[in-house]
């Protein structure tokens, strides 16, 4: 079978049509499509800031040329800079063993994951560094809500959005943003949520500048302290097994894995 790839006309899904691509048979009929978006992500992978997340759907007629045609626009991509650490990758269930194996045959490598983690809880408030303080982030305006998501984003904490931090403050018992100020200058946020005895911790950063300093480790332990007074007993998260600093910072207060939600087939190019 005649297989064809090509850029759609427009873009699709906010996503520029020259990072999106569809396969077709000879007639024209549309056998799958797949898309790359660039991202600069050097808070969360110091080591490797360049990564190319790609999605591919398609049949198996076209798997291939339609993989080739993302592996080569991610090489391209990649020759932007040539400084800087730079990889491709995708997100698979860990029961899609039909794609693991296709991309581990394809050079991939499956030993980035999602991992569920539950976390000790501390006892006491913990100290926070010379000159912090803590207190709430107000998020009662629409201006507050979206300066706070702009802040996860700008940290590479891309995947929570308006709708969703909404839905979390007001269906939530267990509801807190919160920040850690340094001479009254912003050095970081954590987000917890949840219902009964389990809370979530669904976001934290501290910025480039305050970091390396026991910033992350002062504000998670001071919000686990508060929400141990609303009578959570048992912390959750999910981190990057590839972000160093997240499995630091886990480690830290005895994470333990409890599963895998995600694997990331990925390739350093």
């Amino acid at each position: 079978m005649k297989v064809s790839v090509m850029h759609p006309q427009t873009a699709q899904r906010n996503i520029p049509a020259e990072h999106m691509f569809l396969a077709t048979d000879a007639l024209g009929t549309k056998l799958g499509e797949g898309y790359i978006i660039p991202q600069f992500q050097p808070h969360l992978y110091p080591d490797c800031p360049i990564n190319l997340y790609f999605d591919m759907q398609c049949q198996p007629s076209a798997r291939y040329v339609l993989f080739g045609a993302l592996v080569a626009q991610a090489r391209q991509l990649r020759e932007i800079n040539r400084d800087l650490q730079a990889r491709m990758y995708t997100n698979l269930s860990p029961a899609d063993s039909e794609m693991l194996r296709f991309y581990e045959h394809n050079g991939f490598l499956l030993s980035d994951e999602e991992q569920e983690m539950e976390l000790y809880l501390p006892e006491g408030d913990g100290v926070l560094p010379m000159n912090c303080s803590v207190a709430d982030i107000p998020l009662n305006t629409m201006e507050e809500q979206a300066a706070f998501i702009q802040r996860l984003w700008a940290n590479d904490i891309n995947y929570l959005d308006a709708s969703y931090l909404l839905q979390m403050k007001h269906t939530q018992p267990h509801f807190l943003a919160m920040g850690l100020y340094r001479n009254n200058d912003l050095a970081g946020e954590v987000l917890l949520h949840g219902i009964g005895d389990t809370a979530e911790l669904s976001a934290i950063y501290i910025t480039s500048a305050m970091r390396r300093q026991g910033m992350g480790h002062a504000l998670l332990h001071r919000a686990m302290a508060v929400m141990a007074r609303e009578g959570v007993s048992r912390i959750t998260t999910r981190i990057l097994t590839r972000s160093t600093p997240q499995k630091q910072l886990m480690a830290s207060f005895g994470g333990r894995t409890v599963g895998t939600s995600a694997i990331f087939p990925g390739l350093f190019l």
